[in-house]
């Protein structure tokens, strides 16, 4: 019955008697429609080959189309913990693809370019006039260079050994313990971007990389200032830096309480973890996890099974189920969000 309804849906949209179609990344495959005129990714594909070829779907005709593309850091996580079974060598290529797919949704640079560069070619100009960089659609900051000088000044501070998270936690003032441990309360960088929150001056140091101002190197990111960061340090260049997205409406009281100490980014990512869990079993999402146990997951951030089976909805039998993979991906995006784990 299912195949049967893909089937007439497939039909309808080919004949145009829908203007719009949901589907899953395989869809298109050999579907000669020349005329689509947009195509829009609700999650970030794990390669920039496979966005190539998804997006490309569009405009065949030589027609204009438009491409979106929603992402969040939670998609990384997601996908390499889907890799984590991988044959070492095959895992550390896709792991370098899923890197550049990132930078691509972070940088800064001109769509068309950054695609280009990636396969090995070159745009031969700055301005493709036909992406959100180029057509000046992308709402930046005014001081970008000041901001991204005391964002590269702070990782040289560093001496160049933590990752991006750890970074914002120093620009941002924070008080954790290993901050203090580590004496970076008293570096001159230390809170110059107190006024922001840690996530935004974390995306801040994603576009910086985006856009090769700040290289990560090793298993743990550690970042890195390029030569292109060298002319920023030096004011000879500036780097495009997105404004913060705006503060949502007040909630009340019943909706504060329940989101409280529930880090919202790893929520999403441990959801959408879920949905591809529940996809290869052929069941409803809630029966793998309820949002209840995904919320007190991304509140606990369990680092082992014994902590994993204090999660609310947590039982043997879900940690033998999938304990081994949403560990692996909370993990992970603690990793990267520089995140304390196994909190009471």
């Amino acid at each position: 019955m299912a195949d049967e309804e893909r089937r007439r849906n497939q039909e309808a949209f080919i004949a145009e008697k829908v203007n719009t179609i949901v589907a899953t990344i395989a869809f298109g495959m050999g579907i000669d429609k020349s005329n689509v005129r947009y195509v829009i990714h609700t999650g970030m594909p794990k390669s920039l080959e496979h966005y190539q070829q998804e997006s490309s779907r569009a405009g065949r005709d030589g027609l204009e189309a438009e491409c979106y593309l929603f992402y969040s850091g939670g998609d990384y996580g997601i996908w390499k913990s889907l890799m984590s079974d991988m044959e070492p060598e095959a895992q550390e290529i896709a792991m370098i693809k899923l890197r550049g797919m990132y930078n691509y949704c972070t940088g800064g640079v001109c769509r068309h370019k950054a695609i280009l560069r990636y396969f090995g070619q070159d745009l031969g100009k700055d301005n493709c006039d036909g992406c959100d960089v180029c057509l000046g659609e992308l709402d930046c900051i005014g001081d970008a260079l000041v901001t991204a000088q005391k964002i590269l000044s702070c990782v040289l501070r560093l001496d160049q050994r933590f990752g991006g998270g750890y970074t914002a936690l120093v620009l941002t003032g924070s008080e954790e313990k290993r901050i203090i441990e580590n004496n970076h309360n008293k570096l001159s960088t230390y809170g110059l971007l107190s006024d922001y929150s840690k996530q935004t001056v974390h995306d801040w140091i994603e576009q910086l990389t985006g856009q090769d101002y700040l290289e990560k190197t090793g298993e743990y990111n550690v970042l890195n200032v390029t030569e292109k960061g060298w002319s920023v340090l030096k004011g000879e260049e500036a780097p495009r830096l997105l404004k913060p997205a705006q503060k949502l409406a007040k909630v009340s009281k019943v909706v504060e309480d329940s989101w409280e100490g529930v880090d919202k980014g790893l929520f999403e990512a441990l959801r959408r973890l879920r949905a591809i869990i529940a996809r290869k079993k052929g069941v409803p999402a809630y029966i793998v996890f309820g949002d209840a146990a995904l919320r007190d997951m991304a509140r606990r951030r369990p680092s082992t099974s014994q902590d994993f089976l204090e999660v609310k909805g947590v039982g043997e039998k879900k940690l033998q189920q999938y304990g081994e993979v949403v560990l692996g991906a909370i993990k992970d995006y603690c990793q990267v969000n520089s995140l304390e784990m196994d909190i009471e």
